[in-house]
C-alpha cells in the first residue's frame, strides 16, 4: 500500500491507497497543528512507500521529520525532489507549485486533453494542460481567505464561512457575503471557462477539486466533473511509475 500525503497552506491531507488504486483511508490535519500531524500519523498502519507533494517548505520539514522516525524503514519520495511530475512545462520551473503538477497530470491521465483543472484549495487554481504539456494557468483568491479579508479589513461585515445559499439576493448581511461567494465564485468559473474553450477548443474537460469545489458547482453550469481526491490520484500514478522504474533498473 501507498500513502499519499498532500501538505498545503491549510490543511495536511493523507490517502492511504492499495495497488489497485482504490483510497482505503483518508485523513487531514491543520497545517499548523503538529500534535494532530503525528497522531494522524501514529494511526497508519505499515505501508510500502510514501510519497509526499508540499506548497509549505516548513510544514514539510516536520511532517518529514515525523515520517522517518514512525515509518523507519518505508522508503519516502518526495515529488520535485525525488520525483518529477511525467510533463512538460511551459511556466516558470522555479515557481511553479509541484501540486499544481501533480493534479494537471491525474486530470490528463483520468480523463484525457486538453483539460482544464480548477482547484479550491488556499487559493483558486486554474492550469491548463493540452497534449503533454502543462500550459499555465490562473491564480486567484481563495474562498477562505476572501471570507478573512472582508472580515479583517472591514469594521462591520462580520466572519462567516461559506454554506448553500437559496437566494440570489441577501436579506441580511452574512447572507450576502455568502451569496457574493457562492454566486460570484461560480460565475467567475463560467467566464473563465469560456475564456479558455477558445483558447484550448470547444472539447476542453473541466475537472474541479478541492474543499469547496462541490458547493460550488451548484452554481455553475460548467463545472461537470468534481474528483476531491484528484492529488491523492496523481500522487498514486506518480509511484506507480516510479516503482516500474526502480524494478527495472
Amino acid at each position: 500500500m501507498v500513502l499519499t500525503i498532500d501538505v498545503g497552506n491549510t490543511n495536511v491531507n493523507f490517502a492511504v491507497i492499495n495497488k489497485n488504486g482504490n483510497i482505503l483511508k483518508k485523513y487531514v490535519a491543520p497545517s499548523m497543528d503538529k500534535a494532530k500531524i503525528r497522531k494522524v500519523l501514529t494511526q497508519i498502519k505499515s505501508v510500502s512507500s510514501i510519497i509526499i507533494v508540499s506548497v509549505a517548505p516548513k510544514i514539510l520539514s516536520i511532517v518529514n521529520r515525523d515520517l522517518r522516525k514512525i515509518f523507519k524503514k518505508t522508503k519516502i519520495f518526495i515529488v520535485g525532489n525525488d520525483i518529477k511530475v511525467p510533463l512538460e512545462c511551459e511556466y516558470n520551473k522555479k515557481e511553479i507549485g509541484q501540486d499544481r503538477l501533480v493534479t494537471a497530470f491525474a486530470a490528463k491521465e483520468l480523463y484525457g486533453a486538453p483539460t482544464l483543472v480548477i482547484d479550491f484549495g488556499t487559493a483558486v487554481t486554474f492550469d491548463a494542460i493540452k497534449g503533454n504539456r502543462y500550459l499555465g494557468g490562473l491564480i486567484l483568491p481563495g474562498i477562505k481567505m476572501s471570507l478573512e479579508s472582508l472580515h479583517d479589513r472591514t469594521s462591520m461585515l462580520p466572519m462567516t464561512h461559506l454554506k448553500k445559499v437559496n437566494s440570489f439576493i441577501g436579506k441580511n448581511t452574512k447572507s450576502s457575503i455568502r451569496g457574493g461567494m457562492a454566486y460570484g465564485y461560480g460565475a467567475i468559473c463560467d467566464g473563465l471557462i469560456e475564456r479558455f474553450k477558445k483558447k484550448l477548443g470547444k472539447n476542453l474537460k473541466v475537472v474541479a477539486t478541492g474543499g469547496d469545489a462541490f458547493l460550488i458547482s451548484r452554481y455553475t453550469k460548467s463545472l461537470k466533473i468534481i474528483d476531491s481526491n484528484l492529488s491523492h490520484k496523481g500522487l498514486f500514478l506518480l509511484s506507480q511509475i516510479n516503482l516500474r522504474k526502480i524494478l527495472t533498473k
